[in-house]
């Protein structure tokens, strides 16, 4: 009995000691959402073809244009033009004498020729005060702008403008009249469509209202053409 006790003692001491049981790792933490950039163009879906449309609009302009440029002309500008009916006054009323010169314009409209008319008024001094004249018979002189020629012939007395006071335009007036002029050139040599030189030809109104006196004697000898050029449009 005693022999059993002890070999069961030295059996419970040869036995190793028990490990201990290691921990368990923590369960992972569920791992956060992933943040990602996506590119979102402003661009709308139809910009693409608009922008498409506006080449082929912009090409359509420029054959257009190169379509129509215009009528070949000897005289292609207002200050040519001006310098010829100029030359061609000097001659018929004599250099250096006061005279009033109105502005470029025409006989009719739609103009049956690339002509501009340019009238010419004589003065003479009175002495009823600083600027004032007394206006003679005056002189017509059309300038053909494609062959370059010029032709002069004198006019009736204005039964209206008998007298007249000069003074000087204001700045503006006389740049619109200036774009005006030029503007009407362009149109005559199709060269500047009609529908897109109204704005620019409104200087002849502000040049007509400054000088109504001119305005209503240039009106009863050109109806057609002066009073477009007072109210142009489209027709």
């Amino acid at each position: 009995m005693r022999t059993s006790a002890l070999l069961v003692f030295v059996v419970l001491a040869c036995r190793a000691p028990a490990q201990p049981t290691p921990p368990r790792p923590p369960a992972p933490e569920p791992a956060a959402p992933q943040e990602t950039n996506t590119y979102v163009s402003d661009t709308k879906p139809d910009a693409a073809p608009a922008e498409a449309s506006k080449i082929e609009t912009d090409a359509a302009e420029a054959q257009r244009v190169a379509a129509t440029a215009g009528i070949e002309a000897s005289v292609a500008d207002l200050a040519a033009a001006r310098a010829l009916a100029d030359a061609a006054a000097d001659g018929a009323l004599g250099a250096g004498l006061e005279r009033l010169a109105a502005p470029a314009v025409i006989r009719s409209w739609p103009a049956k020729t690339p002509t501009l008319v340019f009238v010419y008024y004589p003065l003479t001094a009175v002495k009823t005060g600083i600027g004032a004249f007394r206006v003679g018979a005056p002189i017509e002189v059309t300038v053909d702008l494609v062959a370059g020629t010029t032709a002069h012939k004198k006019l009736k007395s204005s039964q209206v403008l008998t007298t007249v006071t000069i003074s000087r335009d204001s700045a503006t007036v006389r740049q619109n009249l200036d774009l005006a002029e030029k503007t009407l050139v362009e149109v005559l040599l199709q060269r500047r469509a009609v529908e897109r030189s109204l704005v620019l030809l409104d200087g002849y109104r502000e040049w007509f209202n400054a000088h109504l006196d001119v305005m209503t004697d240039l009106l009863k000898r050109m109806p057609d053409g002066v009073g477009w050029l007072r109210k142009p449009r489209v027709e």
